[in-house]
């Protein structure tokens, strides 16, 4: 049985990875007013730490929370939190969570500025669930927060902001949703993402990360899934001498490579050519001693000997001098 794609991880990473880029694309105004030349920090674990146990949820989680403090060049401090929702049917009760995680933070941190962004990369919520309202008795409670739903944007719209990766992002889950019961479709639609990310003049940084996060979130069952590495990974990674990759997309690559199967390729490699090189040695031994028992016990030329094994004249000649001298000292 396939293991289930873990959306939650993924989405976490890719805000991680992609946090100016998402601000940007979700608030414009938001991005605008922030201090880029400062260090914002993510605070989402501990929070949970914080909250540990004061909220439940039965069964599987199906989103994941983000929460960032970020300088604005007013010399402020915003917070950020960020609600992402995979699921393919909203369940009700979404909005009060907003609240609820937004009374929460307010109170672990003491703060009142505090922006929420709801991500749906799944089904879109119903219009009661972008926006908690409660009357009770002549108390009325009426939050707002901003809701990005990929499914309603034009597709057209997103491919022509793909510049920004967080609209590949919003791509490529529209396109999982769209294509949910038809995996052909799908293939043809993630061929089209790594044609789309590969046609971008950013950082090859970036690129990397964009399509490893296609790669993972756009799911496949095996038989598809070999058909798109077989047609995408030479147009992906070809051989080109003279593309010149820095230091920092080989870290990254490596340290990539040793989080998905345990360790790090360039200390395998390492290891690889050791043992080849022992390998190496020990045949290159077991010749020299077929050489000289040929020489000394079966008292055959030089040349007889260079016919037997292979090997040039001039390499028999010269390890029979180096015998020779390692016997006289």
């Amino acid at each position: 049985m396939a293991k289930p794609i873990d959306y939650d991880a993924l989405f976490k990473d890719f805000i991680s990875d992609f946090f100016p880029d998402f601000i940007a694309f979700v608030n414009p105004e938001l991005y605008e007013a922030i201090d880029w030349e400062k260090e914002y920090v993510f605070l989402e674990q501990e929070l949970i730490n914080a909250l540990r146990g004061k909220f439940k949820v039965r069964g599987k989680r199906n989103y994941t929370d983000k929460l960032i403090k970020v300088p604005l060049k007013t010399g402020a401090e915003q917070y950020v939190f960020v609600h992402g929702e995979f699921q393919h049917e909203i369940k009700p009760g979404f909005s009060l969570r907003m609240y609820n995680y937004r009374a929460l933070i307010g109170l672990r941190y003491g703060v009142e500025n505090i922006t929420a962004i709801a991500v749906f990369t799944g089904a879109a919520p119903a219009e009661s669930e972008r926006r908690y309202q409660i009357t009770t008795f002549g108390t009325t409670i009426d939050y707002s927060f901003r809701s990005i739903v990929a499914v309603e944007y034009p597709a057209e719209d997103l491919i022509d902001s793909s510049d920004n990766p967080f609209a590949v992002a919003m791509l490529a889950a529209m396109y999982v949703y769209r294509s949910r019961s038809n995996p052909k479709e799908r293939l043809q639609l993630k061929i089209k993402l790594f044609t789309l990310v590969r046609a971008k003049r950013i950082e090859i940084d970036k690129i990397v990360k964009m399509l490893i996060f296609v790669r993972e979130f756009v799911n496949l069952p095996p038989k598809f899934e070999n058909e798109f590495q077989e047609t995408q990974f030479s147009l992906t990674f070809p051989n080109q001498s003279s593309m010149t990759i820095s230091q920092g997309t080989k870290e990254f690559a490596s340290g990539l490579y040793e989080r998905v199967f345990g360790y790090d390729p360039e200390a395998k490699l390492a290891e690889e050519n050791k043992r080849n090189q022992e390998i190496l040695t020990k045949e290159r031994q077991r010749l020299d001693n077929a050489i000289l028992y040929l020489y000394h016990q079966m008292n055959m030329s030089v040349l007889d000997i260079s016919n037997i094994v292979n090997k040039d004249t001039g390499y028999i000649e010269s390890l029979l001098i180096s015998n020779k001298e390692e016997n006289q000292e």
